[in-house]
């Protein structure tokens, strides 16, 4: 540290702003109703809106950090941990929105209008992820939060791509256990966004699961991620994603006309539809979408110091 700070003020920084970790930025409370208990989410949730490790070293670091993690003045919040404001437009380069429990109107209000403004992310040179409960859960028992679907396909066709978090693997692991395995950082990225076609990122963050507290609600993906099942319900997703587009389309602005019910209805039943050319000339212009799963660091207790 002591030969570090000969550096030239311009390479001191530069290595700095090397060091701040890539983080995906959460918008909402994510909620998941098979990961128990509920408090393993709150807490890596809580986790990620931590300032990272990198703020503590010095006060050049510290300014470093701020940067880009900084609220905006005026707001209030707990120490050191981060809220929903707009703090995050001086963020990383994925913000996500998560698919919370909406209770109240103001909640949901709040939350629609955080949507509209992901449109304006990607002007930030940043990429904008949505949960899949938010527009077609992945799993279908599962339940659609309160926000309108039209208002998520207008924010979708703005973006024109999109990543989209099929699904959340909870991890309990240690910080040490998981930079064994050079997964989530320094503990500093506890969420991150693997495509599920990555089979050697995949197993690591298995290896990692199957050294831990296992999380049971993951058991069932671990165990068909490889198999033609899980292949097939990302088809059906897509197609019925593909149906849904289809009828927006149709319906935003309204067309004089009733729409092709044969090919939507024709998508939802057979997910190889998809790729007929004659659907595919209404979904010439729609979203391209990155599909993504979700990993999250939960460590057994968390205890970091507070920015004063």
């Amino acid at each position: 540290m002591e030969r570090f700070s000969t550096l030239p003020a311009e390479l001191r920084q530069l290595i700095w702003e090397f060091a701040v970790p890539g983080r995906v930025v959460e918008i909402g409370e994510p909620c998941d109703p098979d990961i128990l208990p509920e408090e393993d989410l709150k807490q890596t949730w809580i986790l990620n809106r931590k300032y990272p490790v990198i703020a503590h070293v010095c006060w050049e670091s510290r300014q470093i950090a701020l940067a880009k993690f900084k609220l905006p003045t005026g707001v209030s919040v707990a120490p050191d941990c981060m809220t929903d404001a707009r703090w995050w437009w001086k963020s990383t380069d994925i913000i996500h929105f998560n698919a919370p429990e909406i209770v109240t109107d103001s909640q949901r209000h709040r939350l629609e209008d955080d949507l509209l403004d992901l449109i304006k992310v990607p002007i930030l040179r940043k990429k904008v992820s949505i949960s899949a409960d938010v527009v077609h859960p992945f799993l279908r028992f599962r339940r659609r939060p309160d926000i309108s679907k039209s208002l998520v396909w207008e924010v979708l066709c703005a973006l024109k791509t999109c990543i989209i978090s099929l699904h959340t693997v909870c991890i309990r692991a240690t910080n040490e256990q998981a930079r064994e395995l050079g997964l989530f950082g320094n503990g500093d990225e506890p969420v991150q966004l693997i495509d599920p076609s990555d089979k050697a990122a995949i197993e690591r963050f298995r290896q990692l699961w199957m050294n831990t507290k296992q999380e049971v609600s993951s058991v069932k993906f671990f165990d068909t991620i490889d198999t033609r099942r899980f292949s097939f319900r990302v088809d059906r997703w897509l197609a019925e994603m593909s149906a849904d587009y289809i009828d927006f389309k149709w319906t935003n602005p309204p067309f004089p006309t009733p729409g092709p019910q044969a090919i939507t209805q024709g998508l939802r039943r057979y997910p190889f539809k998809r790729h007929d050319p004659n659907t595919k000339q209404y979904l010439v212009d729609m979203p391209t979408l990155e599909l993504r799963i979700m990993f999250r660091l939960c460590p057994p207790a968390v205890v970091d110091p507070v920015i004063t």
